[in-house]
C-alpha cells in the first residue's frame, strides 16, 4: 500500500495562487486565469531585471490584489485591510513555487514527532516531484531561466543606474565578475563601463578587464543579430551542430568528474586505512590518547567532506548523462526575437546565459577584446556568425 503522496496526487489542502480546485474532481487543480495573469506578469518583471521588492511595489502601484485578499474575494471572506499592498516575501513565494510549471511537490515539509507538532522543511532530495499533473502557468525554462537570474544580485549603483548586462558579464581570466561602473563627470553615458571586481588599481588578484557599456551593447546585438539570422536560414544544420557540440562538451565534463570521483573514492579508501592504523597504534599504546582523538577527528572531518564531494559528484554525474541540449527552447526563442532591432532588459536575460570578456590585446597597433556569448540552453555557439574580413568575437574599446 502506497503512502498518500506517492501516487502524485496532491497532499495540500488548498491549491497555491494561480490554480484552483477542478469543480469536476476536487483532487485535480486547473489554472484560475484571473490569478494566472498576475503569475506571469511577476515572471516577466523578474526576467526584465526586477527584483521581488521592485515587482511588489510595481504590483501595489497597479492595484492588483493582493494573495491574500484575492483569496478572501473568491471565497467570500471577510476582505483585509491592506488590498493592494504586495511584499517581497509573496512575489519571493510565487517565483520559487515549482508547482506553476505544472508539477506536484509532496513531502515538502515533516513534523520531528507526534508531540513537536512545528513544520519542517523537508529536505530536496526527500521530497516527491511528479511532472505534468496540472496545466503549466509557467514554462519550466522560463522558471529555470528565473532561478538562475535571482542568484545574481543587481544592485544599482550610486547614482541609482543599472545596466541591463549587469550580473551576466564575467571575466575570462580569474571568473569573477564585471563591476558596473558610472561617470558622473560626463552629461551623457557614453563612458559608463564593466570592470574585473578583482581589478583594483593594480593591487588586486586580476588585469583590468575593461569595455564601455555602449560598445558592449553593440557587439552584443550584432552577435545576437548574426546568430539569430544563421538559425532562420540554417535551421537544421544549427540544430545538428548544436547537438554534436553538446555530446562532446558533456563527455569532456563527464570524464573530468568521473576522474574527480574516483580520486575521492581513492582518498576515502586510504583514510579507512589510516584511521584504523591510528586506532591500532592507540590500542598498542604507541599513541596517545589525546592525540589519537585529535589525528582521528581530523580524519574523520576530512572523510565526511569527501563523501559530500563524493554524493555530488555522483549525483551530477547521474544527471549529465540524462541531459541534451535543449535546442527547441532556444529555436523557439530565436523565432520570437527574428526581427530584433535593440536590446532590453527581458530580451537579454532570456537569450543569453553569460558574457566573458577577455584582456585587451594590442593588433596593428590598435588595442582589441576578445568577446565570447554564452546562449541559454544552447551555450557558446561555435559557427561562423562573422564575414571572414571582420574577427569574431573581438572588439575595440573607444
Amino acid at each position: 500500500m502506497k503512502i498518500r503522496g506517492e501516487a502524485g496526487e496532491h497532499i495540500a489542502s488548498n491549491p497555491p495562487y494561480g490554480y484552483v480546485k477542478d469543480p469536476q474532481n476536487k483532487k485535480k487543480w486547473i489554472v484560475d486565469e484571473e490569478a494566472a495573469k498576475v503569475v506571469r506578469r511577476i515572471f516577466d518583471l523578474c526576467i526584465a531585471g526586477k527584483g521581488p521588492m521592485q515587482i511588489a511595489k510595481i504590483l501595489t502601484a497597479s492595484k492588483v490584489l493582493t494573495v491574500t485578499a484575492y483569496n478572501a474575494k473568491q471565497k467570500g471572506w471577510a476582505m483585509p485591510d491592506n488590498l493592494y499592498q504586495w511584499c517581497s516575501k509573496s512575489v519571493t513565494t510565487i517565483l520559487e513555487r515549482t508547482e506553476c510549471t505544472g508539477c506536484t511537490v509532496n513531502f515538502k515539509t515533516y513534523t520531528k514527532s507526534l508531540k513537536f507538532k512545528k513544520r519542517m522543511v523537508n529536505p530536496k532530495e526527500k521530497q516527491r516531484i511528479f511532472e505534468d499533473t496540472q496545466p503549466a502557468i509557467i514554462e519550466r525554462g522560463q522558471r529555470e531561466r528565473v532561478q538562475e537570474l535571482r542568484t545574481n544580485k543587481r544592485r544599482p549603483t550610486k547614482t541609482g543606474k543599472t545596466s541591463i548586462f549587469s550580473g551576466l558579464v564575467y571575466c575570462a581570466d580569474c571568473g569573477a565578475k564585471l563591476y558596473y561602473c558610472t561617470c558622473n563627470t560626463y552629461k551623457d553615458d557614453s563612458q559608463n563601463h564593466f570592470v574585473c571586481s578583482n581589478y583594483k588599481s593594480n593591487t588586486g588578484s586580476c588585469q583590468i578587464h575593461y569595455i564601455r557599456e555602449v560598445t558592449l551593447y553593440k557587439r552584443v546585438l550584432e552577435c545576437i543579430q548574426g546568430t539569430l539570422s544563421y538559425v532562420q536560414l540554417f535551421r537544421d544544420d544549427f540544430t545538428q551542430e548544436m547537438l554534436a557540440q553538446d555530446e562532446a562538451s558533456r563527455k569532456a565534463e563527464l570524464t573530468q568528474k568521473r576522474k574527480a570521483l574516483s580520486g575521492a573514492q581513492k582518498r576515502m579508501e586510504d583514510l579507512d586505512k589510516i584511521i584504523q592504523r591510528l586506532y591500532e597504534d592507540s590500542v598498542l599504546g604507541k599513541l596517545s590518547d589525546l592525540r589519537f582523538q585529535k589525528l582521528s577527528a581530523q580524519y574523520e572531518t576530512e572523510q565526511a567532506e569527501i563523501q559530500r564531494l563524493a554524493s555530488s559528484l555522483e549525483q551530477e554525474i547521474e544527471n549529465e548523462t540524462e541531459q541534451i541540449a535543449d535546442v527547441g527552447r532556444f529555436l523557439q526563442l530565436a523565432d520570437r526575437y527574428s526581427d530584433l532591432q535593440e536590446l532590453d532588459a527581458s530580451t537579454v536575460n532570456e537569450l543569453i546565459d553569460r558574457i566573458v570578456i577577455h584582456s585587451p590585446e594590442r593588433i596593428g597597433g590598435r588595442k582589441h577584446v576578445t568577446i565570447e556569448i554564452y546562449f541559454t540552453y544552447v551555450g557558446k555557439i561555435r559557427i561562423p556568425l562573422y564575414k571572414p574580413d571582420i574577427p569574431a568575437g573581438t572588439e575595440k574599446p573607444a
